[in-house]
């Protein structure tokens, strides 16, 4: 039996989207998935690092709030290595939920639970819908939210989780946000890298940078894959905390996705060989595959 670990409870979107990729993608046919959940980001890490799971599934960006820093860092970060092995998109429906016995009304909300990032794609949906000066409480994860309100007795309070965790806590929805296009990306993780992603999946490679400081490197380091036809898909730049000071130049780590993996084409290979002329520090994240089903969850 193959387990996949995610961050949160039962209910949890990263759970949803580890049982739709599992049962809805030909590639895990034939194949017996189980999921274990932790209650932070580091354990989940921690327990595919020691093999205590084989997989785990982290969300690494959203269409609305954009990339989950927090969680693409401390994966970076990883010693020993953990790689990327998939990635999978998919949409997600956010629905306030709450007690039936005790909330019968969005107009009795006083107070919302769930995960910051979930409150901030939400933003908007909350303050046209529920009343004026609600409060909204963070939680480590939506699931947990939905757990921590069905076990209360207080009046007012409401969970923003997903469907599935209304169903497993007992929770009457009271709304839904209906804003379009809410997509979040997945990326499947291991201890163990994929060398050569199948070609017909579209596969990608993710880097994470530190590069040299001085004029033109990021343009020398995109020149790498343009001069070799190659596409960038994603670049970012974050402040690195290793070597900053008030007195010297910040060092910042540029997170590059592109098509391709090295393991299977020579003009790829070059490139990520050309990056380390430009670079301080490449760590490859990892080449994988892309999981592409009809995947719209409501």
């Amino acid at each position: 039996m193959n387990t996949i670990g995610f961050h949160g409870a039962n209910g949890a979107y990263a759970e949803d989207a580890i049982l739709e990729l599992t049962s809805s993608h030909p590639s895990f046919a034939n194949h017996s998935f189980t999921t274990e959940g932790f209650d932070t980001m580091a354990e989940l890490l921690a327990n595919v690092q020691r093999g205590t799971v084989r997989h785990g599934l982290i969300p690494i960006e959203n269409s609305l709030s954009g990339t989950l820093h927090s969680v693409l860092e401390l994966f970076a970060k990883q010693e020993p290595r953990l790689w990327v092995v998939g990635e999978y998109t998919c949409s997600e429906s956010h629905y306030i939920m709450a007690r039936g016995d005790i909330v019968t009304d969005l107009k009795d909300i006083v107070e919302i639970q769930s995960h910051p990032a979930i409150l901030e794609q939400c933003q908007d949906f909350l303050d046209a819908t529920l009343p004026e000066g609600y409060r909204a409480v963070l939680a480590s994860n939506t699931a947990t939210a939905a757990e921590q309100v069905a076990n209360s007795d207080e009046f007012g309070i409401a969970a923003l989780a997903g469907k599935r965790a209304a169903t497993l806590h007992g929770l009457t929805i009271l709304g839904q946000d209906s804003t379009p296009n809410n997509i979040t990306r997945y990326w499947l993780i291991s201890r163990h890298p994929v060398l050569q992603p199948d070609r017909h999946m579209s596969p990608k490679s993710s880097f994470a940078l530190v590069m040299k400081n001085q004029i033109g490197a990021l343009h020398r380091v995109c020149a790498c894959f343009a001069l070799r036809d190659i596409n960038i898909t994603k670049l970012e730049s974050r402040p690195s905390s290793r070597n900053i000071t008030s007195a010297s130049p910040w060092e910042y780590t540029t997170y590059i996705d592109i098509e391709g993996a090295p393991g299977n084409e020579e003009n790829v290979r070059r490139a990520v060989e050309n990056l380390n002329e430009f670079t301080q520090k490449c760590i490859h994240l990892g080449s994988y595959p892309r999981y592409l089903i009809g995947n719209a969850r409501h």
